[in-house]
Formats: C-alpha cells, sequence, structure tokens
C-alpha cells in the first residue's frame, strides 16, 4: 500500500514540475543565458581593459625611450595619445612627463599649458590635480601676484586635497617676496601648530618663522 501511494506522490511532483516547466522554463533558460551573457562580456571587456592598458604602457615607454634618444616630435605625439585616452592615470603621467620635456627643452609656454590641462581637468584624481598646479605656481611664482595663486588653488576641494599646507606655504613665501611679513608669519605659525602639517614642512617652517619675523 504505501508503494502505491510513493508512486502517486512521485506522479504528482512530476506533474508539478511539468506545470512549473511549460509555465516558467523559457524564462529559467532566458536567465541562465543572460548569466552566461554577462559573465562572458565581463570576462571579454577585462581582457581587453588589459590589453589595452599594456599597450598603453609600451607606447609611454617608448615615447620615454625616444625622450632619451631626443627624438621629441615622436615622443610628444606619442604621449598626446596616452593623455587623450580613457585611462586617467596613465595620462597624468604622460602629461606630467609632457610638461617636463617641454621644461627641459626651454619650451615653457607648452609646459604651463600642459600643467593647465591637468589642473583643469575634473575627471583627474585630485592628487595629480595639486600636483600639476603646485609645479605651475612654483614655474609661475614670479610673475603671479597673491589673488592669482588664492584663485587658482580654490579650484581644489579642500576635502581631497593632500597639498593644502604646500600651497599655504607658497603663499607665505610670496607675501614674504611682497613685504608683508607680517601676513607671512600669521600662515606660517597657523602651519607650525597644525597637526595636518607634514614633518617635512615643519622642519622648513621654522626657518620660514625666522625670516618673516
Amino acid at each position: 500500500m504505501a508503494n502505491i501511494f510513493n508512486e502517486v506522490d512521485e506522479d504528482i511532483r512530476k506533474e508539478r514540475y511539468k506545470k512549473l516547466w511549460s509555465r516558467y522554463g523559457k524564462y529559467l533558460i532566458g536567465l541562465v543565458i543572460s548569466i552566461i551573457l554577462i559573465f562572458s562580456i565581463n570576462q571579454y571587456l577585462v581582457s581587453k581593459n588589459i590589453a589595452d592598458n599594456k599597450k598603453l604602457l609600451d607606447v609611454y615607454f617608448a615615447a620615454a625611450e625616444d625622450i632619451e634618444k631626443n627624438q621629441l616630435e615622436i615622443a610628444y605625439e606619442n604621449l598626446n595619445k596616452i593623455y587623450n585616452d580613457k585611462n586617467n592615470t596613465l595620462a597624468a603621467f604622460s602629461a606630467f612627463k609632457l610638461s617636463e620635456t617641454y621644461l627641459e627643452n626651454n619650451n615653457k609656454i607648452d609646459a604651463i599649458a600642459v600643467l593647465e590641462n591637468i589642473f583643469s581637468n575634473y575627471s583627474l584624481e585630485t592628487i595629480y590635480r595639486e600636483l600639476a598646479l603646485y609645479k605651475y605656481i612654483m614655474i609661475n611664482f614670479d610673475v603671479l601676484d597673491i589673488s592669482d595663486i588664492e584663485s587658482k588653488i580654490s579650484i581644489i576641494d579642500n576635502k581631497e586635497g593632500q597639498l593644502k599646507p604646500y600651497f599655504e606655504e607658497l603663499l607665505g613665501i610670496k607675501y614674504i617676496t611682497i613685504g608683508n611679513k607680517s601676513k607671512a608669519s600669521f600662515i606660517f605659525d597657523e602651519l607650525s601648530s597644525s597637526e595636518n602639517t607634514p614633518f617635512d614642512l615643519k622642519v622648513r617652517l621654522e626657518k620660514l618663522i625666522q625670516i618673516a619675523s
């Protein structure tokens, strides 16, 4: 008797499974196919991204070799290709290399233009934009006035920025050059007492505070 009930129960389950499959089977197949497609596409994109980045790195190192060989036109062309690519990290590195090469070849105008492009490019990480702005201010330090420097610094988000103390140092030094030592002294004292001021800067501040006194 028990076997009969088991067979009936099994037949009922099979019939239920058939109904479920006829109702939802196509959706299940679609889901499986979608998962396979998504996985395959993701794997393809990952592989392609790795391959593309490797190609860009090869171009970057080739450009560096071209610079060493003084083949500057080819180097500039390749570095510009990288700078205009979607890989932001390599774009920043290539842009810094471009600017550095322009400076080494006494092309200050183009060097400055590249740095301006970097710190004005909001798609780049903040640290790269800060470094570009710092180099820009250093190169133009003699011709920039206080308001110019403050205006440039203001484009960097203070919440994300890491070089704010160094920008403040530059402002303080600029105040010294225009004879406003009291303002410079105030800036240096603030930096010296701040817990966020890096150690290397605090070491320099001792000398700067003496100069501003």
